[in-house]
């Protein structure tokens, strides 16, 4: 076996052993610092802010609320995923949730709720913003659109590689790959935009930019790593991406993710692309900014990474 090979089955055993490992793991108990609001007077506020941040293993980030309509205003716009109201003169308080952000995620937050209010002596009372579609509780669909885009970059990568080879010796060849490289962005992203809007009965036009932003961006950084590595930079790439977004195996919410993927993936292109898929989904396009930025900012950088290693390679080259 060649060397090259031995680098390719060594990439390919690693992928396999970490998806394995995360699919039979599956996701955490307790979410990680997720975002709740708290509705009560100042005093009964801050104590209940606090104690809620200082949880052991950090599963929420509160943050008090001064009305219960913004606290639902936050919920049903996905800003936050729960809100406690807390009335003293009623022996229950209100926690509002979203079954649409899953079921395991709720029941977690449930669960860590009934710790902070038990310590004063309190309960609550559930009830539900955002209904989740029939068949679709954890919004499975979003995470197969999330899949198949990822899936679709790789796919559009390895393709014009073996076309063309690793790496664009000119300008003008970098350029003709980033134009096909778009053309099958927006196609592709377009039949999985039409779905997503059919499936959700939402705008057509937010689900297309995602869907080909996420497309163009894993592609984008394909090429940007077989610049700097050659056509081994193909391996890196998968291996990157597929580790990456394994944690889509389990089809868990990002927040109930083990560490250290809780954290990053919501900086990575599957990740955003989730968030602003599930935002498009159920909570409207509010909070689809950020996560559309951090895939313009994937697929800016990998362009410019690859320019530079052609200029670099340019220069090496005549010296």
């Amino acid at each position: 076996m060649g060397r090259r090979a031995a680098v390719w089955v060594a990439l390919g055993l690693l992928q396999l052993v970490v998806v394995l490992t995360l699919a039979l793991a599956g996701p955490d108990d307790s979410p990680h610092r997720a975002p709740i609001r708290i509705v009560a007077s100042p005093v009964v506020a801050a104590a209940l802010v606090d104690t809620a941040n200082a949880l052991d293993g950090t599963p929420f980030s509160a943050r008090p609320l001064a009305t219960a309509a913004q606290a639902r205003a936050s919920v049903t716009s996905g800003r936050s995923v729960a809100a406690v109201v807390v009335d003293l003169r009623n022996e229950k308080d209100v926690l509002y949730l979203a079954s649409a952000n899953g079921e395991d995620l709720n029941r977690a937050i449930v669960r860590e709720v009934a710790l902070v209010e038990g310590a004063y002596g309190r309960r609550a009372d559930v009830r539900d913003l955002v209904r989740a579609d029939a068949g679709d509780t954890d919004h499975q669909r979003v995470y197969l659109l999330t899949g198949l885009a990822v899936a679709t970059g790789l796919v559009v990568a390895m393709v014009s590689t073996w076309r063309r080879g690793p790496r664009s010796e000119t300008l003008a060849a970098g350029a003709r790959r980033l134009v096909v490289n778009g053309a099958a962005a927006v196609v592709v992203g377009g039949v999985l935009a039409a779905y997503a809007s059919h499936s959700y009965g939402t705008g057509l036009a937010v689900w297309w930019l995602v869907a080909a932003l996420a497309i163009f961006a894993v592609s984008s950084a394909t090429y940007a790593l077989e610049s700097l590595f050659g056509v081994v930079g193909i391996g890196v790439a998968i291996t990157v991406l597929v580790l990456a977004a394994a944690p889509l195996v389990t089809a868990a919410h990002p927040l109930l993710l083990p560490q250290p993927w809780a954290a990053i993936t919501p900086w990575l292109p599957h990740g955003a692309a989730l968030a602003a898929g599930t935002s498009q989904a159920y909570f409207g396009a509010d909070q689809v900014v950020r996560p559309l930025a951090v895939l313009v900012a994937w697929s800016v950088l990998a362009v410019l990474t690859s320019i530079v290693a052609r200029r670099e390679r340019l220069r090496a080259a005549t010296t």
